[in-house]
């Protein structure tokens, strides 16, 4: 992880992608021998005296600055240490006992630890399979530098030893360390903020702010109000006509099929008739981000066409200019923020020869809006290409509607049932808790949480092996939780999306109400439909590209989204008359690449500083990041703005 701007060329790609699934075939679950822990004797207070046992150990190996000691506080086989602000100020996950006690010692060093860490409220012990038994606890400290409070998180595996005399002797070892950075001292989050008036922007030529965000979908709104608290204020541009249109220009039936209470936004829940088992449609989201714009005050500027920006590097300023109905305007600001979303710019298009040919209706998903409007323009039949979830439900829309209606599956799919998703051990937890349900999911390594979920699906599954045997046995190419690749984070965190969540859109291929054909890409049009890449053809009134979008990384997009063109040179690169200002293309040369994970099993990119360029930030993802990585990001900024951001701490210590 450890990088310099000296040793990057300018088209090197940084942080380098991994691969999920092969850091999970490396650092598998740790299993524990039966017989380990007396599970009978884990009640009481049996687990929280164990905890502090191992925190006063770590406490003491901290005040002496022995590494050797703190080494032993974790399990030797497998450790982590994912720290989110709270002593890198950054974004990192550290594996194995030394490295991990090296970095804990010297990030300590930088920010001051001036107590303990301290444990809060009762540990708990969780007998996950029988196989995993862990103690799970949590703990505060504070740092001076800046001054601040922290929360953390301690997973416990147990071991046995052997003393003198051949005894075994049963102790409890840090498997995953867990560190965050809670508020800082000089200004800590509060909420009445949210109720105070908005900046007045009508009539405002220039307007002058501390972050500019480009965008003002959930991710921005967001962020605008995680700032707010803070104390910071910010201005949104979103290019469509109205808030919440992010949601309201979408197909016609789209829904989520996650739980409502997993897309809550921070400070304000959606109302009860909303909750679970109730699916959020998109009017529903657009609805609640125009509420929540209108409740907090929150600054937004809507049918914003960016034309230009730049960036001084000397005097870390950011001007921006966007047409709006009103006419041109400049938004002057020391902190620019990119919420245009992942993988939602671009269109993904397969090359097809002779698509002039094509006589019927041929649209993107992202232009589809309902099938009665296909059917008006004289569709019978339509072809859906692609098998996720904007597939299925189109497929849905279109065969509600009387149209002959067929998938093509080009690859094999992962299809969840929406229970798996909505189960109290899964997704359904956040019906208990937003926060508490934030903080299991989302302290834990990637790789960790993974394998986790993997688990619990594939317990899921082996209750009823026969779920998709009738979709199989047509020739649906499915993968189910219990096939050893399904990794619903991969789908998530790699590919932004090519999994089903079936809320019942299966049904209408197994049971033949819905046709498909499997196993072939779409290579050309012919006069009444597509050429496949098996020779053979289908006829279509209609064709709905299901295929997602082409820009999961926003190296491919900011250019375009700054203004690309209109700065000095044409070209979005600014002359050489000032090496300082920046142009779009000079500052997309200079983002981290985003989306996908690193070698920590940390997104990229996302909610965090870049390696080559200031103050410039990307947020996104889905509806859970939004809420916790806006707080993420909201307090870098702040402490940016009040001077006391440390730089952030890329280095690892080499293991021993």
């Amino acid at each position: 992880m450890t990088a310099s701007t000296n040793t990057l060329a300018s088209n090197d790609e940084y942080p380098p992608r991994a691969d999920l699934r092969e850091m999970l075939a490396q650092k598998p679950i740790p299993t524990i021998a039966p017989g380990t822990v007396d599970i009978a004797s884990m009640v009481g207070e049996e687990p929280t005296k164990q905890a502090i046992t191992v925190l006063n150990a770590f406490n003491s190996a901290l005040a002496s600055g022995d590494s050797a000691a703190l080494e032993d506080c974790f399990l030797a086989s497998q450790a982590y240490w994912k720290d989110q602000l709270a002593l890198t100020y950054h974004m990192r996950t550290f594996y194995t006992p030394s490295v991990i006690a090296a970095g804990f010692l010297e990030t300590r060093a930088l920010r001051g630890i001036p107590g303990e860490l301290k444990l809060e409220g009762a540990a708990q012990f969780l007998p996950a399979t029988p196989t995993l038994q862990f103690i799970d606890c949590g703990f505060v400290f504070t740092t001076s530098s800046p001054a601040a409070s922290c929360s953390g998180r301690m997973l416990l595996l147990p071991i046995k030893t052997n003393v003198e005399g051949g005894n075994e002797v049963l102790q409890w070892k840090i498997w995953i360390l867990s560190t965050k950075l809670e508020d800082l001292d000089l200004h800590p989050e509060d909420e009445t903020l949210l109720q105070s008036p908005g900046k007045e922007l009508e009539g405002l030529e220039t307007i002058e702010t501390d972050v500019f965000i480009v965008g003002g979908g959930n991710a921005a709104v967001a962020l605008a109000a995680r700032l707010k608290t803070l104390g910071v204020e910010s201005v949104m541009a979103e290019r469509n006509p109205k808030v919440g249109d992010n949601w309201a220009l979408r197909y016609d039936c789209m829904r989520f099929h996650i739980p409502t209470s997993f897309c809550e936004l921070p400070y304000m829940c959606y109302d009860k008739e909303f909750q679970a088992p109730h699916l959020l449609s998109r009017d529903e989201l657009a609805e609640q981000v125009r509420r929540y714009v209108a409740a907090f005050n929150l600054n937004i500027i809507n049918s914003a066409k960016i034309q230009s920006t730049t960036y001084d590097q000397a005097a870390k300023q950011w001007v921006v200019k966007f047409d709006t109905p009103a006419g041109r305007r400049t938004a002057v600001s020391k902190h620019v923020v990119q919420a245009t979303g992942i993988g939602s710019q671009q269109l993904y298009l397969p090359h097809m020869d002779d698509a002039e040919k094509y006589k019927g209706i041929s649209v993107h998903s992202a232009q589809y809006t309902n099938a009665k409007v296909l059917a008006e323009q004289g569709a019978k039949s339509v072809l859906v290409i692609g098998s996720a979830n904007t597939a299925f439900d189109v497929l849905e829309d279109c065969h509600a509607a009387g149209l002959q209606s067929t998938m093509v599956v080009r690859s094999q799919t992962y299809i969840v049932p929406v229970e798996y998703v909505c189960d109290k051990f899964s997704l359904g937890a956040y019906d208990f808790g937003v926060e508490a349900a934030d903080r299991l999911f989302l302290t834990l390594p990637a790789c960790v949480d993974s394998q986790l979920g993997r688990g619990l699906f594939g317990m899921f599954a082996s209750k009823e092996p026969e779920r998709y045997a009738a979709l199989a046995a047509k020739g649906f190419p499915v993968v189910d939780s219990s096939h050893p690749d399904s990794v619903l984070m991969h789908n998530l965190l790699e590919r932004a999306g090519g999994h089903y969540v079936d809320v019942g859109g299966t049904k209408l291929l197994s049971e033949g109400k819905a046709d498909f054909k499997a196993g072939v890409e779409p290579v050309a049009y012919t006069a009444t439909g597509l050429r496949f890449s098996d020779g053979t053809t289908a006829d279509a009134d209609a064709v709905v590209w299901c295929t997602g979008f082409a820009d999961k990384d926003v190296r491919d997009s900011v250019a375009s989204i700054l203004g690309d063109g209109a700065a000095a040179n044409g070209d979005g690169v600014v002359g050489e008359a000032d090496k300082n200002l920046l142009g779009p293309r000079d500052i997309a040369a200079r983002v981290d690449a985003t989306w996908g994970i690193d070698d920590e099993g940390e997104i990229r990119g996302m909610w965090k500083r870049h390696l080559r360029l200031d103050n410039y930030w990307v947020t996104g993802g889905y509806t859970q990041q939004h809420r916790w990585h806006s707080r993420t990001l909201a307090l870098q900024i702040k402490a940016a703005l009040e001077g006391v951001l440390p730089p952030a701490y890329r280095d690892t210590p080499a293991q021993k």
